[in-house]
């Protein structure tokens, strides 16, 4: 990671046309070469940028006409549900022949849980189910789903989109979120950009989607040999899902500078990073401090932990019963008490606070005086930024301020770090997505963010760019006590 910084600033020096990109230049060329032969006023090209969010339980889409917008949220016709049209299920429905579809396995299997494959063994061919007889590698398989998903956003964005536009050539461009922490490990971040490459080259070609297309299209865009149709492969980028979250916090006037904490909560993962947002040349400065995943702590598998818990409990009860006894004769004689249901609920709300936890104190390391509390003048508090559908659970809301409250002078964890504050990330003016109401707005949030040219979202320095600080020194008896700025 040692030249990071550099290649950013010339992937930035190229998109801002101090140095114009391979495929734009040819553009462009050949724009100059026909208005030369002709008087003919040709349509001026047109920028759009296709923001991509890869969740776990459903993807998102928004196109951007750059720079100034407005942005699409993109329905998903035909794939998603009448409730929910913008979200479309992240599920891949592969065939016995290995033929790729959203709709039916056909005689095959469905494939969950893409994005955690991918992100923690990319490479690593295994069954689509135990005992399946087909095998691919997660890669595959998410470039198969993400080629459905590009395809639907293209043809939308030519009936719903072009026509706005005067006409004219579009120039696109694609950013595709990742998770904070995979953003600094470089053999995951390089799997979710052959992915997309790969995908974005199936999407744009003519022809069914399966298996061996996936493979060997994946495999060209890993080898660094493809060349997508109509896009360049230098417009597409990977970037961290909490920086694409934030941008529309970090525009607006809610914006404050320091510390923060992003908590995202979707169906499988608990996606938890802490950052330093401040201004630099490059735009907004996102200085990642510490980020975590979570793959079991997601509001899908909080569900699944209810259900298993509620059942093994129920077992227990009946087994520890006499056994002479007849069976109960109804089904609420077998609910446990409640007070066993409530510390269900418990027990997973402390596994939540132990993840932030971690985070919290992993970034103290890096950065002790932007996040504790000072001796001096009253501290600002860390801002807090709530993502994803599952945050809406009572659950998470408590996990978050809880893990607050430990962190905090006298916590019990020696931490001393600020107070948590919460604050709110607003909807933007410029958005529009019929029949989407403000609340619901925020699970389209990552993706509205990542729909802004990568030059126009920040600069991100990963963990692994900081160095550990020498801790504060230890405080004394004061410790003890939480002072008024604490309140």
């Amino acid at each position: 990671m040692a030249d990071w910084r550099e290649k950013l600033k010339e992937i930035k020096r190229s998109l801002t046309g101090q140095t114009q990109p391979a495929a734009e230049t040819r553009r462009t060329d050949a724009t100059s070469a026909a208005d030369t032969r002709s008087s003919v006023a040709t349509p001026p090209l047109r920028y759009l940028c296709l923001g991509l969010d890869f969740g776990t339980s459903s993807t998102k889409a928004v196109v951007r006409l750059l720079p100034t917008g407005p942005a699409w949220g993109v329905p998903f016709e035909g794939i998603a549900s009448a409730e929910h049209p913008y979200l479309s299920p992240t599920r891949l429905a592969v065939a016995v022949d290995g033929t790729f579809t959203l709709a039916t396995h056909n005689g095959g299997g469905w494939v969950e849980d893409l994005k955690v494959r991918l992100m923690e063994s990319p490479w690593q061919s295994a069954p689509i189910s135990a005992g399946a007889a087909i095998s691919a590698r997660p890669a595959d398989f998410a470039t198969g789903y993400l080629a459905f998903i590009l395809r639907n956003a293209l043809a939308w964005t030519e009936r719903s989109v072009r026509p706005s536009l005067g006409g004219g050539e579009i120039a696109w461009r694609m950013n595709v979120g990742i998770p904070a922490r995979d953003f600094d490990a470089a053999s995951i971040r390089e799997a979710f950009l052959a992915a997309a490459m790969a995908a974005w080259e199936l999407a744009a070609t003519p022809g069914a989607i399966d298996l061996a297309r996936a493979s060997s299209t994946v495999d060209l865009a890993r080898e660094g040999k493809l060349i997508p149709k109509g896009i360049g492969a230098e417009m597409i980028k990977v970037v961290p899902e909490v920086a694409a979250g934030v941008t529309t916090y970090a525009r607006s006037p809610q914006r404050r500078a320091g510390a923060h904490l992003f908590v995202d909560v979707g169906a499988t993962t608990l996606d938890t990073s802490m950052f330093l947002l401040n201004d630099s040349a490059e735009g907004a400065r996102y200085a990642f401090l510490s980020a975590d995943v979570a793959t079991d702590l997601g509001a899908l598998r909080l569900h699944r932990f209810r259900a298993d818990e509620l059942g093994r409990l129920a077992l227990a009860r009946f087994a520890a019963s006499n056994p002479l006894q007849p069976i109960p004769p109804t089904a609420m004689e077998c609910v446990p008490p409640k007070s066993d249901i409530e510390a269900l609920d418990r027990r997973f709300t402390e596994r939540c606070v132990i993840a932030l936890g971690k985070v919290v104190t992993q970034a103290k390391k890096k950065a002790p005086s932007e996040i504790s509390v000072s001796d001096g003048a009253p501290s600002e508090p860390i801002q807090i930024l709530l993502s994803g559908g599952g945050i809406r659970l009572p659950l998470y809301q408590e996990a978050v301020q809880e893990s607050g409250r430990r962190a905090a002078p006298g916590g019990g964890l020696g931490l001393r770090v600020r107070r948590f504050q919460e604050a709110p990330i607003p909807r933007p003016s410029d958005f529009r997505a019929p029949g989407l109401n403000d609340d619901d707005w925020q699970r389209l949030g990552i993706a509205h963010g990542l729909s802004f040219g990568f030059e126009d979202i920040g600069e991100f320095i990963p963990p692994s760019a900081i160095e550990d600080m020498a801790p504060l020194p230890v405080r004394g008896e004061s410790d003890r006590f939480v002072s008024k700025d604490q309140m």
